[in-house]
């Protein structure tokens, strides 16, 4: 039995038709807030979900949760606040709070081929905000440090290589 309701393709369909029938970029916005709350552990709100992340002890589609692009965005903002906060502690930063905020816009019409739109998010803001007795240059060391080793936000600014592979029945499809 198909996991995909008959109705799925045509409302997909219908979706793609009036994305098609709007003139110029159809742009979307995900934002994703993280709060650090304890070493480690933040909680993240996306789209009105509430998450929380948190790293192991040895190191300190049904609509009811976040879309993927919800969870990319939201991995910039936990990614962030998790290296931000471990950098300030080994470089012996305090954090009061530490709040970090990511936003991405995109284009719809990538997801359905309109107009030769492409899908990648066109741009992504990080807005990271501290409350610190610290001096301000050693939160803007701390800071240059994440931006460094975070690896979304690194692997954000390289260029990166993907590859696809099509198994149907157990059996690989050529592409």
């Amino acid at each position: 039995m198909s996991k995909l309701s008959s109705e799925l393709g045509d409302f997909f369909a219908k979706v793609a038709q009036d994305l098609a029938s709007q003139p110029g970029e159809k742009i979307t916005t995900n934002r994703a807030v993280a709060t650090l709350q304890e070493n480690q552990r933040s909680e993240l709100v996306v789209r009105g979900f509430t998450l929380v992340q948190d790293e192991p002890v040895s190191v300190m589609g049904t609509g009811k949760g976040p879309t993927p692009t919800d969870f990319f965005v939201s991995s910039v903002a936990l990614c962030e606040n998790v290296v931000f906060a471990r950098n300030a502690a080994v470089e012996g930063v305090s954090i009061d709070s530490l709040e970090t905020v990511a936003t991405g816009t995109w284009n719809m019409k990538g997801l359905f081929g309109i107009e030769g739109a492409d899908s990648a998010f066109k741009a992504i803001t990080v807005e990271t905000s501290v409350r610190t007795s610290a001096p301000i240059s050693d939160v803007v060391r701390v800071a240059g440090l994440t931006h460094v080793r975070c690896p979304i936000y690194a692997t954000l600014r390289k260029s990166l290589d993907l590859s696809f592979k099509l198994f149907i029945n157990g059996s690989e499809a050529p592409l």
